[in-house]
């Protein structure tokens, strides 16, 4: 199973489609994208991605230069079961994730995740974390799909309970 995760378009949406189309192409034996996530700052460019590409699931949440979309009943996070693995979906601006990432994996670890999927600082980012009261989540941010200069993405695979992931770069 593959999961495609994407933040940060920031109206800049070729590499992210382009992917998913790339991946909607593939032959089946190099395994079926199952879901898109998007983490936020360019829901407008994920919208029309989901238009475009029907086929996998699509979930997203807002980043901060999405919120005038809280009207129109958007969130800011988002849990989702994916694989057999909990997925705590959030942009990070909430939990001041360009100061580092500790009070973000400590939250996602209190909601129950087993993967923590944040955005918000444009740089890609993968390791296990240990909560501060115990326990501990895969902390994952795909980067900035949409950045001009280093553009990245993520590209997961569940196998067996456990996640491979690989960054796309634009």
């Amino acid at each position: 199973m593959k999961i495609l995760v994407f933040s940060d378009s920031h109206n800049n949406p070729a590499l992210m489609l382009s992917a998913v189309r790339a991946h909607l192409a593939a032959p089946a034996s190099s395994g079926t994208l199952e879901a898109v996530f998007f983490l936020g700052d360019g829901i407008e460019d994920f919208e029309r991605m989901r238009n475009e590409l029907p086929g996998p699931r699509y979930e997203a949440v807002l980043g901060n230069c999405d919120s005038y979309r809280l009207l129109e009943g958007g969130s800011w996070e988002k849990t989702v079961e994916c694989g057999g693995l909990r997925f705590l979906l959030m942009h990070g601006h909430r939990h001041s994730v360009k100061s580092g990432i500790q009070r973000a994996a400590d939250y996602a670890v209190a909601k129950g995740a087993d993967v923590l999927l944040y955005g918000h600082t444009h740089e890609a980012f993968d390791e296990r974390l240990d909560g501060s009261s115990g326990g501990s989540v895969r902390v994952i941010n795909p980067g900035s799909v949409g950045s001009w200069f280093g553009a990245s993405f993520a590209l997961l695979e569940i196998r067996d309970g456990q996640i491979l992931c690989s960054f796309g770069k634009g």
